[in-house]
């Protein structure tokens, strides 16, 4: 038998009265007032409750303590699935609030069961999740029975053709508030909506992550897809979303590797002021980068910028990606970083003489610009890397 939180009872009741301007109770199958617009009675014995569960039907109350803990008015049992759950209780003269009755109740049972299906929906999404994230993560191995059996429970199909997809809010440095739980809920709503035309698309919120399992049989241009939900959240909401989009898969192993893809495209795309959303299939030496581990990575940028500190280094990194971005156009990367040519000429003479590598030289470019990728990479996810 359903019981209806002391929480959810509280909300009906108060509901309730603001419609018809009543003290309202509402009162458990153990006889118990659990929520009230009257707080002196709450958690006193309704007697008059024992005889509505008996009688399954409404009981009129004419006096004060007709029945222990009771005031004239109306009581009527609260249905769902045919169970009675509660007892609404309406405090006055029978003449006043008989007219309200069958509606409070009619009201309350809907309620109940509006609470019940979102409660039911959050237990499916939650089990959805966890299974979602044990195939990805791999959290422990279950042998393939298992898994099918699980994955048949939840209606999520392993062996139909699927891309992951990992996004991010971009966060503002100086946002003086964070993005509460409801804000949250918000943006996890936003995006499935854009998901829901197929039960096999699946949404999880994982960390600062959202992830995204779709059937590539329903989304035919996943690329614009992607730009439609970045340009409709940044006129909604005026926040700029991230992509990493992984490989294609065809069973859960597929699965969490192409998870693993999409995580490394989204930090790519993360470092980039240029792209919100960056294929996985369509990197290349970012792949390697990505491949190398953090002791690699670090010891090549100490090799190049020494012990140069953390604000020296961001600028010339500033100053090289812009370089690199306009192919090693003096004029260009001059306007867009508001400098003065020969300006630009002297931080280019900086950087070789601090590193002993010229960018105007190819040999020493790539050795840069692999620096720069490195840098860029560490950044999305490690702040510090010198």
């Amino acid at each position: 038998m359903m019981n209806v939180p002391e929480a959810l009872a509280q909300v009906i009741v108060d509901r309730m009265k603001e419609i018809i301007n009543q003290d309202i109770n509402f009162i458990d199958v153990n006889c118990i007032i659990i929520a009230s617009t009257d707080q002196k009675r709450i958690g006193k014995f309704h007697g008059g409750a024992q005889t509505v569960l008996k009688k399954k039907d409404m009981l009129v109350i004419t006096s004060e303590n007709q029945y222990e803990g009771t005031r004239k008015g109306i009581n009527l049992p609260v249905y769902f699935e045919d169970t009675i759950v509660g007892i609404i209780g309406i405090t006055g003269s029978e003449e006043e609030v008989s007219k309200y009755g069958k509606i409070i109740q009619s009201m309350t049972e809907i309620l109940i069961k509006e609470a019940y299906i979102v409660e039911q929906n959050k237990i499916e999404r939650e089990s959805q999740k966890q299974f979602i994230e044990e195939i990805l993560f791999r959290i422990h191995e279950e042998d393939r029975d298992a898994i099918k059996m699980r994955s048949e429970l939840l209606n999520i199909k392993l062996d139909i053709p699927r891309v992951v997809l990992v996004a991010r809010i971009h966060e503002k440095t100086n946002k003086k508030s964070p993005k509460t739980p409801v804000i949250n809920e918000k943006i996890y709503n936003f995006i499935k909506r854009f998901i829901e035309f197929d039960p096999q698309n699946f949404l999880i919120q994982s960390g600062m992550n959202y992830i995204l399992i779709l059937n590539e049989n329903s989304v035919n241009d996943i690329k614009g897809w992607v730009e439609n939900i970045h340009s409709t959240l940044l006129k909604e909401y005026k926040n700029t979303i991230y992509f990493g989009i992984g490989s294609l898969s065809h069973n859960e192993d597929e699965l969490s590797e192409s998870y693993q893809k999409a995580r490394g495209a989204l930090k790519v795309a993360l470092s980039s002021k240029d792209l919100f959303y960056v294929d996985y299939s369509e990197l290349d030496l970012e792949v390697i980068i990505d491949d190398l581990s953090d002791e690699v990575k670090k010891k090549y940028l100490h090799d190049i910028f020494k012990n140069m500190d953390e604000r020296s280094l961001n600028d010339y990194m500033e100053l090289l990606s812009t370089y690199f971005r306009n192919n090693g156009s003096i004029m260009k990367t001059a306007d867009e970083l508001f400098l003065h040519k020969n300006t630009l000429q002297y931080k280019l003479n900086k950087i070789k003489s601090v590193t002993g590598y010229d960018p105007r030289i190819t040999r020493d470019l790539v050795v840069l610009f692999i620096a720069v990728l490195i840098y860029k990479s560490e950044q999305s996810g490690n702040p510090s890397m010198l």
